[in-house]
Parts: structure tokens; sequence; C-alpha cells
């Protein structure tokens, strides 16, 4: 999460947002690392993790980078930073540390080998412009890559009639934020507008059955967003009825024996060029 005049983030900085985002990363830590790893990231990097939450994806590059290397992951809630350094603790991961810097200023001794990001873009402004000023934190020829999603893509199969609405609930909550829903296909043209040459891009999507945690992220995902879905006029409370939300949306599932694609977690990445003459 971040703190900028340019930030839109539409989910809120409570105790249950907090939740909600440790649901996520574990659903989502899969995908994380393996979309970390086909960027490039490797043992011994020093990596800023920027938008950190909770840790998810700091924790991920930290078990990457091994003990050789460093994650410095910055987010603007305090709150959540003492998460996350719970869980760095739980997991006890001793190659990372967490500072509050509100994006893009963020101040570092030295510039590192990676800077990583996600699901962070969706909610800026002018997302090609914090990049830009980001990257200059990351040393010559070192790499940026950004993970973000298509919300639209998710769906159960066969089709699930509730899993739909919620879908268009939550789209809707983040259009009326003022966020991209589907930043994920906007992600390689944002590097390439922060000057970042020839971005690759991968896919990876994480499932769930009825039973799973799929069903918890996405009922508590509406639920963070209620007020601006029903802001926006796509539903109001007792359309959602987000006390039951969980149970029919699993027990909706369970009758089609359904399985749950969440949303599309697409990365994007790109090195920095060089300096002249320096080694390859």
């Amino acid at each position: 999460m971040l703190g900028t005049d340019t930030t839109t983030y539409a989910m809120g900085s409570t105790s249950g947002e907090a939740v909600r985002l440790d649901v996520q990363d574990a659903l989502y830590v899969g995908c994380t690392e393996y979309l970390l790893r086909a960027a490039g990231l490797r043992e011994g990097m020093r990596v800023l993790d920027v938008g950190c939450g909770t840790g998810g994806v700091s924790l991920a590059a930290a078990r990457i980078v091994g003990p050789d290397g460093h994650v410095v992951g910055v987010d603007m809630n305090p709150e959540v930073l003492e998460v996350a350094r719970g869980n760095a603790a739980a997991a006890d991961i001793r190659n990372v540390s967490f500072e509050r810097h509100v994006l893009p200023d963020v101040q570092l001794p030295e510039p590192v080998d990676a800077l990583v990001g996600r699901l962070i873009l969706m909610h800026l402004a002018d997302p090609a412009a914090v990049v830009k000023e980001l990257t200059g934190l990351v040393r010559p020829g070192g790499l940026v890559t950004f993970q973000e999603i298509n919300i639209s893509r998710a769906r159960a199969i066969p089709e699930v009639p509730l899993v739909t609405r919620c879908r268009e609930w939550i789209c809707a909550g983040q259009r009326e934020a003022g966020s991209d829903p589907d930043m994920g296909e906007r992600l390689a043209q944002v590097l390439r507008s922060a000057g970042l040459a020839d971005p690759a891009v991968a896919v990876a999507v994480p499932t769930g059955d009825a039973d799973s945690a799929a069903m918890t992220l996405v009922a508590e995902t509406v639920r963070s967003l209620l007020p601006l879905i029903e802001r926006r006029g796509a539903a109001d409370g007792e359309d959602v009825d987000v006390e039951t939300l969980r149970g029919r949306l699993s027990d909706a599932c369970a009758e089609v024996r359904a399985t749950l694609y969440l949303s599309e977690l697409v990365a994007a990445w790109a090195r920095l060029k060089r300096e002249e003459g320096a080694d390859l």
C-alpha cells in the first residue's frame, strides 16, 4: 500500500484488510516466487520491494536471494509493517527488513540490484512516472519487475453466476476508486513508458476449489470494497449480503464441482542499461 497524493488504494488500512492481505499472499505466493525467478531474481541480490504490505513479496524475494542477499520492504502504513515484521519472525527469515516510506520518496544508502512490486501500480494515477523515479534506486544493469492482476479474467469453471457477480462487483469497486482492475495487461507498456526497453512478460494463475481459501479471498475483497461498490451503483448491501457471501460462494461452487481461477497475476520485467565500459 502506498501513500502519495497520486494513490487510489481502495481497500483501506484496517486490521481486517491486513488479514485479507495475508490470505492473498498465501494464495499467490507460489505464483509470485515463480514469476520473480522467471524475471531473474537470484541468490545474493539486494532487493527493494515497494508497497510491501504484510510482507508476502518481500519474504518470497528473501527466500530466493538467500542469506547472502537482502530485501528491504517499504510501505507507508506502519500497522501493516508491524504485521510484516511478525510474518518474517514467524518464518524465521532474517535477511529482510521493513521501513516506512511514502512512494516515490524512498531513500536508500546504496543502489539495489532489483526493484520489485506486486499489486501496486494499479493504485497509482501515473504508474510510469513512479516507476521511472524508483529506477533511480537501481544500479546500472539491475532488474526492474512488477506484478499486477487482471481481475476480469477471474472465473469459475463450470461457470458459477455468484462468482461472476463478485468479479463484476470487485471490478466496479476498483474503478470507482480510480484503480485499473486489469493493470496486468498494461504492465509491459507501463515499463516501456518508464524508459525500460523490451520488457518480457509471463502469467501465473492460482486456483482453488469450494473448500479453499480462494473463496475467502473473493468474499473479503468484496467486503473491503463494498462502500465503493455501493457508491458505484453496482450493488447494495442487501444484494451482496457480505456476512454470508463466503458460504454461498463455497456452496455454489461445490454444487457444480467448479474450479475457481483467481485473477491472473502478470509479471513484466526489464533491465536497466549498463554504464558504458561496464563488465557484462
